[in-house]
């Protein structure tokens, strides 16, 4: 046999026979305990599902809009320089038969006509008196000015304390209306006395507010006007009305709510808001304003939402809820009561510079009480008043 060949067998024969004793000295212990290995499951850690509110979405709107809404403050400081309202229309082609309107072109926002005609109907259907008298609606900024510069020319004055300078009267937004009464010969003011009281017993159920009050007018800066009243809508004219508040405290209130930690509030027992501020975007030329997921959609339902401006620095947002928290608490209402103590941070209009100094003097209190009813008289005498 060739040499060659033989060896190259006995090769593979070795090789083969160490493979045999090399499986049969393999530990049997070994790959039991692969095998088990093997068969473990890797363990499983637990996973719960965290509870996290549902985010909101935006909407956006133009800064320009802050001039915009019935929640606008117009006074000293704020001047009311957009002069776009679309919805001004003719007082007289669009009201009921309860009142008298003095001029046939006088207009007014239509909203504030509809909240007009809504209390006047009802306040003539339960007293039958239907004699009231809208004598100054919407101005334009030249009539203001034509009045403001009557009136100095009038007075000598270099400021006047009876017109408010152009830019800066409610009358420019027409929410703002005077009231008086026709009795055929004077036509004076409208004043809360007689059957007349019911007016401002109920104006805030068709969101008006007596914008001007005795009470107020070391915040309003302007004095005292029972005929005048401005729409802000029913939500937040009962607010207004219920905490006593002028509306420059109101507006500096409710900055203090963002949508994180919102402002609640029961109008009804089957009425609920929720209501919060959004400062302006002063990086662009619009912000992005929040609202709940559910303004767009709720199973098919929908959360009614309004905007408004507050004509200085940013935008409220009043929404519809269909119930409130369980947390609710309503004694804000009664925060700027007399007996309270609390002023929010953000008032910036009730300060110790502006407070009335009280007097003791009875007689005095009532000389300045009888200066009041003078200065009414004289003004209801005017055909208007010029704020």
């Amino acid at each position: 046999m060739d040499r060659r060949v033989i060896t190259a067998f006995s090769s593979a024969f070795v090789l083969a026979f160490s493979l045999m004793l090399t499986s049969c000295s393999s530990d049997p212990g070994s790959a039991d305990e692969n095998s088990a290995a093997d068969s473990t499951e890797a363990p499983v850690t637990e996973v719960t599902e965290a509870e996290t509110a549902v985010p909101p979405v935006f909407v956006e709107v133009q800064n320009s809009d802050i001039h915009k809404g019935e929640l606008i403050l117009v006074n000293r400081d704020n001047e009311y320089s957009d002069g776009s309202n679309q919805n001004i229309v003719n007082i007289y082609e669009n009201k009921s038969d309860s009142y008298k309107v003095d001029r046939s072109y006088m207009e007014l926002d239509k909203t504030m006509i509809g909240a007009i005609n809504s209390m006047l109907d009802d306040f003539a259907a339960q007293s039958g008196i239907t004699n009231i008298l809208c004598n100054s609606g919407y101005r334009s900024y030249d009539e203001q000015k034509q009045m403001y510069d009557e009136d100095l020319e009038n007075t000598g004055l270099l400021e006047s304390d009876l017109v408010a300078p152009p830019g800066h009267s409610e009358h420019h937004t027409g929410y703002a209306m005077d009231f008086a009464i026709d009795d055929g010969y004077e036509y004076p003011a409208l004043r809360n006395e007689g059957e007349y009281s019911w007016i401002y017993s109920n104006a805030a159920k068709y969101g008006l507010i007596l914008r001007y009050t005795e009470q107020n007018k070391h915040i309003t800066k302007y004095r005292a006007e029972s005929w005048h009243f401005r729409y802000v809508g029913p939500v937040h004219a009962s607010m207004i009305t219920k905490m006593g508040v002028a509306l420059e405290q109101y507006i500096g209130f409710i900055k203090d709510f963002q949508f994180e930690n919102p402002l609640e509030y029961k109008y009804s027992d089957t009425e609920f808001y929720r209501i919060y501020y959004v400062p302006m975007n002063t990086d662009a030329d619009k912000t992005s304003l929040p609202i709940p997921y559910e303004c767009l959609s709720n199973n098919g339902a929908e959360w009614p939402y309004t905007v408004s401006g507050n004509n200085s620095d940013g935008f409220i947002v009043t929404v519809k809820i269909p119930e409130l928290s369980p947390d609710y608490d309503d004694t804000f209402l009664y925060m700027f009561s007399p007996a309270a103590d609390t002023i929010m941070a953000s008032d910036d209009y009730q300060n110790a510079d502006d407070t009335v100094p009280e007097n003791d003097d009875a007689e005095e209190n009532a000389e300045e009480a009888d200066d009041s009813e003078d200065k009414v008289s004289e003004a209801a005498a005017d055909e208007e008043t010029g704020w």
